[in-house]
């Protein structure tokens, strides 16, 4: 019977931690678990009335807390739970099964700075986005292995600030007839590309889909550590995990911490993230990191090529950031020789991949475009491609496709 007893108060013991953990993970990152973990170590051995208030002051804060911030997190799309389409920086997976409908002005640009959000939220109508997912988390109404391409990417692929059927995948498939797959997540970056690939050749068996993969020059070319990471979809099918993130989403306290200190921290505030400069009298916003000075150290990738070289795409597409299309029609503005492309035709690894260079012709098509409408292919306040710059690039795949 004692044996019971203690059995008993050890099980309530670890249930009661579980929970706590559960609740105080809400405010940290999955980078940071590790702390959560040791605090409930330390919770699970403190007296039962101690656990108790402590645990129920922590679940009342929490749902009181949820119902205050509520009309502030469906304000501010960076921290409303409503249009999240990834699990969390650190768990960067697609929410999976996704029917998202929401109606927005700003772009990812101007919705840095309060001023430009002002600004290009009069200027802008509003759009509705349809963001739908699949059983993996990915944009997609064709099963994967019904496909013959599969893509794979970060924002530019996953595309957020379009609606479902002017995504890349679906232009590709309704006007070319192509049966493409789109395993774009945003926020990832070349070594997820990679483990991506990786999923669907070992754990579902594709050995005769062809792989592309979309290498941004804004934020893909990293010096990435490639021994530190690996496995990245291994938890792609853990239901626990999934269900897990759902319901810390659901609270997203954890964004809306960082977004508060980011507002409090002056230096932050006064940190310039995004330049105005006119193109052809048209005002167009440009991120800051993805205009390049002579000088900006460009990293190679062959670390990454090299761990991952029994995973090499068939195709490679190098997509240029908006200042790179754009500043030739930026006044007093130096346009300086990037070498991201070259990095990329010049490793010795790549020499079976088929790598293309999507610059020249975005340049055309947009001096085209702006000389003779005014318009533009990037969202005029946003990083990445609008309904027009997809179509082009769809049109630049399929001519060069090995079909």
């Amino acid at each position: 019977m004692y044996k019971e007893t203690n059995l008993y108060k050890f099980f309530i013991r670890l249930f009661l931690s579980l929970i706590f953990f559960i609740f105080l993970s809400l405010y940290f990152s999955l980078q940071k678990i590790s702390l959560v973990f040791l605090i409930s170590i330390i919770f699970f051995f403190l007296r039962f009335n101690y656990k108790k208030i402590i645990l129920t002051n922590l679940i009342i804060f929490s749902l009181l807390l949820k119902i205050i911030i509520i009309p502030f997190q469906t304000k501010n799309t960076s921290i409303d739970p409503s249009r999240a389409v990834i699990y969390e920086k650190h768990f960067l997976y697609g929410i999976k099964n996704l029917d998202l409908k929401y109606e927005t002005i700003n772009g990812d640009l101007s919705s840095l700075e309060e001023s430009f959000k002002k600004k290009y939220f009069n200027l802008k109508k509003k759009r509705t986005i349809n963001i739908n997912t699949d059983h993996l988390g990915f944009r997609n109404t064709i099963k994967p292995n019904d496909a013959d391409y599969i893509f794979v990417g970060d924002s530019f692929l996953q595309l957020g600030n379009l609606t479902q059927n002017n995504i890349l995948n679906f232009v590709l498939n309704n006007s070319f007839g192509l049966k493409t797959y789109n395993a774009g997540v945003g926020a990832t970056d070349i070594y997820h590309y990679f483990e991506t690939i990786k999923f669907f050749k070992d754990k579902l068996q594709f050995k005769n889909k062809k792989f592309i993969m979309l290498i941004f020059q804004g934020n893909d070319f990293l010096n990435y550590q490639v021994e530190k990471k690996d496995n990245y979809h291994k938890y792609i099918d853990n239901q626990f995990f999934h269900y897990y993130f759902k319901f810390k989403i659901f609270f997203n306290f954890h964004p809306l911490i960082k977004y508060v200190l980011h507002y409090v921290d002056k230096d932050k505030k006064d940190f310039v993230q995004v330049y105005e400069f006119k193109v052809k009298k048209k005002d167009v916003l440009f991120k800051f990191d993805y205009i390049y000075e002579d000088k900006q150290k460009i990293y190679s990738l062959n670390n990454i090529f090299k761990k991952y070289k029994d995973y090499l795409p068939d195709s490679i597409i190098f997509i240029p950031t908006k200042f790179e299309i754009y500043c030739d029609f930026i006044v007093n503005k130096e346009c300086p020789k990037t070498e991201h492309f070259s990095i990329l035709k010049n490793e010795p690894l790549l020499s079976d991949v088929k790598v293309l260079n999507s610059k020249d012709f975005f340049k055309k098509k947009a001096a085209k475009l702006i000389n003779s409408e005014n318009k533009l292919i990037y969202g005029i306040d946003d990083t990445h491609l609008n309904e027009i710059g997809v179509k082009y690039l769809s049109e630049f795949i399929f001519m060069n496709l090995e079909k």
